[in-house]
């Protein structure tokens, strides 16, 4: 495979392992190793970056390995965003993998067409691997449909989409091995201009409150490098790419996960079916943004952060998702939250 493909890492040998393992399947000719440092004080997370690190070192298909390797722990922030920065340096375009994103090897071939595709239509600015559930029926019988916001829980973009958000939300994230416990010494990251979505970019008054705030929020840092990246696309009113089916296994859930704590059952990968079949106009699917924008607000809007402050113990996390995914219950929090 001649798209260079990106390996976030940490601390977590398993599932880096299980991803290594689909790699080495498709084998790609040029492979990026982003990985982070421990954070100081915790020699358990010393040993388990040393286990990452050890397995590139069994990498044995033909592969020219690059490597970016924190000495301290930078934060996911830095290590994702100055990652990126490196790899987009050197390549125009690239497939990402966060080490407990498990894609189906279809998943490769897919992004690798769809860049191809789409790599002269601006408007076009990621391809996710992950649907989040979105039912299949909403695609109209193609490999995949338009949304605003995607997963990144293994996605795709080019290096001139890229560096366009970098340069419009350019945190250097100077400082951020000078780290105290937890707090990386850093300053809050601002938007060099406003970049209020715009209005047609988004299906649901709730969603259009939750990203403006994320863009007109002073302190950068408060919501992820993801958010931001999302808000600089719904500015453009660009557009996502979605697979019909679930092409990426997210195995981050539990204990030692930096955002997803609580216990969950992911969502197994599923293979994509080619040659792709197209839809026949690039516009938004205004249904599959709609249940994208539910099920983010349910997981990351502020009622849901709010809900995770106030609930420390993950089991009870659990039992409050289980009671809030009953049928009838969704239904009333889906039209609340379309309100």
């Amino acid at each position: 495979m001649h798209t260079p493909v990106v390996l976030i890492a940490f601390r977590r040998p398993d599932v880096t392992k299980r991803n290594l393992d689909v790699l080495r399947q498709v084998r790609p000719e040029r492979l990026f190793i982003v990985a982070d440092g421990p954070r100081p004080g915790r020699p358990d997370e010393a040993e388990q970056c040393a286990a990452v690190r050890a397995l590139f070192d069994d990498i044995d298909w033909p592969v020219k390995v690059e490597r970016k390797l924190a000495e301290r722990n930078l934060g996911l922030e830095a290590n994702v965003e100055l990652g990126l920065d490196w790899v987009f340096s050197q390549v125009d375009r690239a497939i990402v993998l966060e080490d407990d994103c498990i894609p189906d090897p279809s998943f490769f071939r897919y992004a690798d067409e769809l860049l191809e595709r789409y790599a002269d239509d601006k408007r076009i600015w990621q391809i996710g691997g992950d649907t989040h559930l979105v039912p299949q029926e909403m695609f109209g019988g193609h490999s995949y449909g338009f949304s605003t916001w995607a997963s990144v829980w293994g996605w795709a973009t080019w290096a001139d989409r890229w560096h366009d958000h970098r340069s419009e939300f350019d945190r250097d994230h100077a400082g951020a091995e000078d780290r105290v416990d937890e707090v990386p010494r850093t300053a809050p990251a601002r938007r060099t201009k406003v970049a209020v979505p715009h209005p047609d970019a988004l299906v649901t008054e709730a969603a259009r409150r939750h990203f403006t705030f994320v863009s007109t929020e002073e302190d950068g840092d408060r919501y992820g490098w993801d958010h931001h990246w999302w808000v600089t696309i719904m500015s453009r009113q660009g557009l996502s790419i979605m697979p019909c089916v679930n092409l990426v296994e997210h195995d981050g859930y539990g204990e030692g996960a930096t955002h997803t704590r609580a216990a969950k059952d992911p969502e197994p990968a599923r293979s994509l079916d080619f040659p792709l079949s197209h839809p026949p106009v690039v516009e938004l699917n205004r249904a599959i943004e709609g249940e994208l924008e539910l099920v983010l607000l349910r997981t990351d809007g502020r009622l849901s952060r709010l809900a995770r402050r106030l609930i420390r113990p993950l089991w009870m996390r659990a039992m409050v998702r289980r009671f809030i995914e009953i049928p009838v219950v969704w239904r009333v929090v889906r039209r609340l939250v379309n309100k």
